[in-house]
């Protein structure tokens, strides 16, 4: 048989065929999987984008809040949504690569991230409406904002509010406390969401965006509790609902007392609507010296004893650390004075025949207080944050006498600086009341700023928020050492203190715990320094048994507040130092909370004191597992948790064995 050309032609075509079919086939396969990859690489792009771009957004969302710009905010927070919504667009795109080894399970997380952003976002709109209600409310306009922007003055302040629109702005604000709280507790589900999602696997890019929009939601929230804090609590303090009279307690601190300072001045405020009706204050002497012969009620012992004070007047009433309890002392003792008064008496000092509340403050809220509205002048004496304590406490105690001014009228002073202070700042801009109440949320947390209310459920707020410098401790071992300055004049801010607590296994078994107090006197004799005499108490767990007590004189054992204390008086030349130490049994509560490896400590720190330096050295007899605050990385894989810091607020240590 005959084959021609065109056969063998023909047949060796048909041989190639599955050949080209097969490279065809695989060309084909690689153009599509690299147009998959381009769309998939090209949706990465734009997701990372929007994703910048929404955190963009937050952040500019932030700022304008800072600055009172709601309308402004809720422009960003749109802007924001609307970058999440187009990240979220581009996931089916992107789980078309699931099946990619690490990239499904990273693609779910980065997913989560953006649902988490666009919940945030949700979650924060509603505080916004409530700010531009309460700025429309107000009658303030973007020209306003352009000022502040601008830096010139803005010419709006609270005092220029009509009386009726401060009543409407509070109770407006105190109707949204709740929901305040509400957006916290869902902005803390967000956070655990988003704390879950960082321990994923998660897009390389990604780990860029998670860490600040977790720190920003933090730092949202904490303010979200701190503006929900102060919308409850500001409207009845300013009479919102109803009219309000509280006792005002000058705390000196320079003679530091339990309760927060000498109550070297007093006085009444009433509040109505969020205006200031009257403030009237005096010289607590002038209060005590009426009464100094009808009053009977015998002095605590340590004031009879140390003090020369054997009967017990308004200026020594704040003698529990709790502020809550002082101030029910202080108002008991202003009431049974004042009734004792004549009519004609009780127009010469500052009187209320009802009394809504006590708010006490120290000279530090004071100093804090005038870095904002900048330096005072009253009276021919300038008053700045750096010299405000000492200028006042020369001007009462020796700058009198040489300007002529009786005795009696010394403190007069302080009633005209408290005057002017309050209209500085009802003048203030409203655009930076922020950092008014940033100062006075540092000075509840560091008790130098507390108040106490007789309606039971504003003063439970009060405690659970932590404005009323309650003594509430909550752990099985505790702590706080409270000095009162008894006849030492103001010897206080040059008296340093330093805490040291212990804990061991003595060789009887027994958990020991030993408190170290250093003082050192650095001042010498002079018109406000002496020698200082201070009778120090501990607070410790109930049922704690006193071993030995060392560098002081005598000691007494009782119990207050839940706490067994020990009392003692101290005393320290100037240019000396001293060290009092506690030496004592824990009890059965401390030692069983080692025995289950979960001990927690409550360092509670004294109203109106410094910040003192505090160091722990707690021995378990068993490694230290895990701690928070955690020691030192040097300091791990013992059986000793150390801890050195500053005692500037109550603290808790958690240590896990």
């Amino acid at each position: 048989m005959s084959h021609s050309q065109s056969f063998f032609q023909s047949s060796t075509r048909k041989q190639k065929k599955p050949r080209t079919f097969v490279r065809d086939l695989l060309v084909g396969v690689l153009v599509v999987l690299v147009l998959w990859l381009m769309v998939v690489s090209f949706a990465m792009i734009r997701l990372l984008s929007l994703s910048s771009d929404a955190s963009t957004s937050l952040k500019q969302a932030k700022q304008e809040v800072v600055s009172l710009q709601f309308q402004q905010a809720n422009t960003s927070l749109a802007s924001a949504q609307k970058s999440f919504a187009g990240a979220k667009k581009m996931f089916p795109i992107l789980q078309t690569a699931q099946w990619l080894p690490l990239f499904g399970t990273s693609i779910q997380s980065s997913q989560e991230l953006v649902s988490g952003g666009m919940e945030a976002v949700s979650a924060l709109g509603p505080v916004l409406d409530v700010g531009t209600d309460v700025l429309q409310l107000s009658g303030l306009d973007e020209s306003y904002f352009e000022q502040v922007k601008q830096g010139t003055s803005p010419h709006i302040s609270f005092s220029d509010l009509p009386s009726e629109t401060k009543a409407i702005m509070l109770q407006r604000l105190q109707n949204a406390a709740d929901k305040f709280v509400l957006l916290s507790k869902r902005l803390e589900l967000i956070e655990t969401d988003l704390d879950r999602i960082s321990n994923s696997t998660l897009l390389g890019p990604f780990n860029g965006l998670l860490q600040p929009l977790r720190e920003s939601l933090s730092q949202t929230r904490s303010t979200l509790n701190q503006v929900s804090r102060f919308a409850y609590l500001f409207p009845v303090f300013a009479g919102a609902s109803e009219p309000q009279s509280f006792l005002v307690l000058f705390l000196n601190n320079t003679e530091l007392r339990p309760g927060g300072g000498f109550i070297g001045t007093y006085g009444v405020l009433n509040v109505s609507h969020g205006s200031i009706l009257s403030f009237k204050t005096a010289d607590v002497y002038s209060l005590d010296h009426l009464v100094e012969k009808k009053i009977t009620t015998p002095a605590p012992f340590p004031l009879q004893t140390y003090n020369a004070t054997p009967v017990w007047f308004m200026r020594d009433a704040n003698w529990s650390p709790d502020f809550s309890v002082s101030a029910k002392g202080v108002m008991r003792q202003f009431q049974d004075e004042t009734n004792l008064l004549s009519p004609e008496e009780k127009k010469s000092v500052p009187y209320a025949q009802k009394i809504d509340g006590v708010i006490g403050l120290t000279p530090d809220l004071a100093k804090e207080i005038l870095k904002i509205t900048g330096p005072i002048t009253v009276a021919g004496q300038t008053f700045t944050a750096e010299n405000i304590a000492d200028v006042l406490e020369y001007q009462v105690e020796q700058g009198f006498a040489k300007q002529g001014i009786p005795e009696a009228q010394r403190k007069e002073i302080v009633s005209a600086l408290t005057d002017q202070v309050i209209a500085n700042l009802m003048k203030h801009p409203l655009s930076d009341w922020g950092r008014v109440i940033d100062v006075m949320e540092t000075s509840f947390t560091q008790k130098q700023l507390m108040v106490y209310h007789t309606d039971p459920s504003v003063e439970s707020v009060i405690q659970s928020v932590g404005w009323g410098g309650v003594v509430l401790p909550k752990t099985s071992d505790t702590q706080m050492v409270v000095d009162a300055n008894l006849a030492s004049l103001k010897s206080d801010p040059v008296v340093s203190r330093a805490y040291k607590y212990e804990v061991f296994k003595n060789t009887s078994g027994d958990w020991i715990g030993r408190t170290t107090v250093r003082y050192t006197h650095t001042g010498t004799f002079d018109w406000k320094t002496t020698r200082y005499r201070t009778y120090t108490r501990l607070y410790v767990p109930k049922g704690s048994t006193l071993i030995r007590l060392s560098g002081s004189m005598g000691q007494d054992v009782s119990e207050e507040l839940g706490m067994t204390v020990f009392g003692t008086f101290v005393t320290i030349d100037p240019q000396k130092s001293q060290e009092v130490v506690f030496e004592y049994q824990l009890p059965e509560s401390v030692k069983s909370a080692i025995e289950k490896k979960a001990y927690r400590l409550t360092f509670i720190k004294q109203p109106g004191s410094q910040n003192i330096p505090l160091t722990l050295h707690l021995d378990f007899d068993k490694n230290v597992v895990r701690a928070n605050p955690a020691e030192e990385k040097n300091a791990w894989g013992d059986t000793i948790y150390q801890w050195i810091g500053s005692l500037d607020q109550d603290r808790v240590f958690e240590v896990n064995l």
